[in-house]
């Protein structure tokens, strides 16, 4: 796939679901702008599960920043996959200190 396409979608979805985010917490928070976590937590984990994905792509794209070409090789996804997985352990380790 080409780089530039994919930074388009990648910078697209990422967008959008930012906008849908907002969009959800202004609809559920109360007038004090606190949100209930025990009536939403599956729709936050939605959101948690949408946004790792959106870690995905980024750091997919990213990764491919210092590739020659326009193409994105097998090495840019495995390099931006493992930044991903550095990240989710890295944060998995801090929760658990």
């Amino acid at each position: 796939m080409d780089k530039k396409h994919f930074s388009i979608i990648t910078y697209s979805y990422l967008t959008v679901l930012i906008i849908v985010f907002v969009i959800y917490a202004f609809k559920v928070a109360d007038e004090n702008w606190k949100v209930e976590i025990e009536g939403q937590i599956g729709n936050l984990l939605t959101f948690v599960g949408l946004l790792f994905i959106g870690l995905i792509l980024a750091s997919i794209d990213f990764a491919g920043i210092n590739e020659k070409g326009n193409k994105l090789t097998k090495s840019s996804i495995y390099g931006g996959l493992s930044i991903a997985a550095f990240f989710l352990i890295w944060r998995l380790m801090m929760e658990i200190v």
